[in-house]
């Protein structure tokens, strides 16, 4: 892959988008009586997987979900339109519309299986279904809201405010000290399981600024030369990951023990005997991760 393109997984949708800000209203209702038109379904997150492929149905496969499940425009390719649909008001997984095809897999299973394309879709789809769960009132007023036509913003009936999906940036960072990178484990991810640092940027605050902050914070590093690589939508918290690429002072490391289980330097000859199947005390993040693509850019200019 050559480094002007975007190497992560939930990145490079293949839909070409359609504008939120205008009144989608009979576009949605005309593509969504269209046959061609594909849907998606997601259970609290989670695509409908059979046969190994995510399960994009035709819109008319739309009669069979509850009238209230809600339903989100995501894109056009190659003049079909593409559907999210959210069915988490079944019980369970097995319960949910079409269990009896395949499967509800979890994300960050499926993310390692599916097709990138497939995967940049669906990530769309969750994030913009996790966006609307935790934003049913208006910031404005107070006042439940409603979806919009097109299922990518709300709306206030009481003060007519629209509102919009945010993301959360995120600066995540592989400080770098000659052939050694800094990597670390939050307490919630099982011994081995070593990551980049990363926090989310404060408000005032440049994405630069947070890398430098947060690794001083979590692990007593000062880095320079902070250089951005690459980014990522990142749909299990409704982020945007900015990954970076940094310079550290020296080794000296003073763990946060709140906010780290652990930091440690790995040598990239560690780092390319994992990468390449030989076992190590330590487990690198998987290939759906901007972390990894941080680490595989940093072993493999």
């Amino acid at each position: 892959m050559k480094h002007g393109q975007n190497p992560n997984w939930f990145a490079n949708s293949p839909l070409l988008r359609i504008n939120i800000e205008e009144d989608q209203s009979a576009f949605v209702a005309e593509r969504l009586k269209d046959p061609d038109s594909l849907v998606i379904p997601l259970w609290r997150g989670d695509p409908l997987v059979s046969g190994g492929k995510a399960a994009f149905l035709s819109a008319a496969a739309l009669s069979e979900f509850p009238k209230v499940a809600p339903v989100a425009l995501l894109g056009v390719m190659d003049g079909k339109a593409y559907f999210g649909v959210d069915v988490s008001a079944a019980p369970a997984p097995d319960a949910a519309p079409f269990a009896d095809i395949g499967e509800y897999m979890n994300l960050r299973m499926a993310a390692g299986a599916l097709p990138r394309d497939d995967i940049a879709i669906i990530g769309h789809a969750r994030w913009l279904f996790e966006w609307h769960r935790t934003h049913l009132h208006c910031a404005n007023c107070g006042a439940a809201t409603d979806t919009g036509p097109s299922g990518a913003k709300r709306i206030c009936p009481a003060c007519e405010t629209e509102h919009f999906p945010r993301t959360n940036p995120v600066a995540i960072v592989l400080a770098i000290h000659d052939d050694a990178c800094l990597m670390g484990r939050g307490h919630n991810f099982p011994p081995g399981f070593v990551s980049a640092l990363a926090g989310f940027v404060e408000a005032g605050e440049t994405p630069e600024e947070c890398a430098r902050r947060e690794l001083f914070e979590e692990a007593g590093v000062v880095i320079d030369n902070v250089q951005y690589l690459f980014s990522q939508p990142w749909p299990f918290t409704c982020s945007l990951m900015m990954g970076f690429i940094a310079e550290a002072q020296s080794r000296d490391i003073t763990v946060d023990t709140d906010e780290l289980a652990e930091a440690r330097w790995i040598g990239k000859p560690d780092i390319l005997a994992v990468l390449g199947g030989e076992e190590r005390d330590f487990f690198l993040p998987p290939k759906f991760t901007i972390a990894r693509q941080l680490i595989e850019r940093w072993v493999r200019p």
